[in-house]
């Protein structure tokens, strides 16, 4: 297993990276609305818990990420309060951050923290020119 991955579920995740999600399958606007995306916008999706020292640092990373691409939208969700939406998106640690387009499909996902110039990269393509 690679350095940086930990087994989840008998799969490999990324901690801390920005990967690409598994399928990319389109949400349903009813999860996405409870979820408080906003439709035609580019979200920053944070699931997190009370007590979880890494979520305060991405919602840091994440606010300034925000800050810099006004496109974009950051909203955390408490995961405990959200356990259907947790089931239905396989969230299995926190923080967990899902890159929601504007069409509401996941493009990518992270666990852990990631630094804010991957955030950015991640972002680019899904941004106006």
């Amino acid at each position: 297993m690679a350095e940086g991955t930990v087994p989840v579920g008998g799969v490999a995740e990324q901690t801390g990276g920005v990967t690409d999600a598994r399928d990319g399958e389109l949400l349903d606007p009813a999860l996405l609305e409870r979820l408080g995306v906003e439709p035609g916008r580019v979200t920053l999706v944070q699931f997190s818990t009370a007590f979880c020292a890494p979520c305060r640092a991405l919602r840091r990373v994440s606010a300034e990420v925000v800050a810099l691409l006004p496109d974009v939208r950051h909203v955390e969700v408490d995961a405990e309060s959200h356990l259907d939406e947790v089931r239905a998106l396989s969230i299995w640690r926190t923080p967990t951050l899902l890159i929601v387009d504007s069409d509401g499909r996941v493009t990518r996902r992270a666990t852990g923290v990631p630094t804010k110039p991957h955030l950015i990269a991640a972002l680019a393509d899904l941004l106006p020119a």
